[in-house]
């Protein structure tokens, strides 16, 4: 059977907050010991409790000391380069949460425009639609018009390279087509001179 979820909120029962603190903290500790040996870490544990005399460490007040004196002889910039706390991480969360908003809002109005669009070939007039919809149709019509031209482009390109591929090779010397598009009967000689001299 699955553990009832515990809600994230103050205990008021002093005993039981005491409890759930011991327990939580022992966890805590096991969390950090696991990290420490499954990563090769260097991480230590520090908490202040109105329960306890003396903050509890995690592994012992030597190691602990060892590890903040190596955190704090980083340069300033690596020390808070991934620093959070609480105000940067809830405005980090902000941020992307307006951003897939967003997103979901474009992809939204697409499909509105599409359905409009459709709608549209189906005999629906434009009258009585707003002027911001009739802009954006207009915008989505252009963009799969320009989208159907340079896919007739590349598919006309792709036959003139076919064709070409296909085409029978005839071994022609390039001088005589040269002398028959000037009209002249030019001897080969004379073209040979001529790119010798170029």
């Amino acid at each position: 059977m699955a553990r009832k979820r515990v809600k994230l909120q103050w205990v008021e029962d002093n005993a039981a907050r005491k409890a759930m603190y011991k327990k939580r903290v022992k966890g805590l500790m096991k969390k950090v010991r696991e990290l420490s040996t499954l990563c090769g870490v260097d991480a230590c544990l520090i908490t202040y409790s109105p329960y306890q005399p003396v903050p509890e460490v995690w592994p012992s007040p030597t190691e602990v000391e060892q590890v903040v004196a190596s955190f704090r002889n980083l340069p300033k910039n690596d020390r808070i380069k991934k620093v959070l706390n609480q105000e940067i991480f809830i405005w980090q969360r902000i941020l992307k949460a307006r951003v897939e908003a967003m997103k979901q809002l474009m992809k939204n109005r697409k499909r509105e425009i599409e359905n409009l669009r459709t709608q549209c070939l189906g005999g629906r007039l434009l009258e009585g639609l707003e002027s911001k919809d009739v802009r954006d149709l207009t915008w989505a019509i252009d963009n799969q018009l320009e989208a159907v031209k340079k896919r007739i482009e590349n598919l006309s390109l792709d036959v003139a390279v076919d064709a070409l591929n296909n085409q029978p090779l005839t071994e022609q010397n390039p001088n005589e087509n040269l002398g028959n598009e000037l009209g002249e009967d030019v001897d080969s000689d004379f073209w040979s001179n001529l790119l010798k001299l170029s």
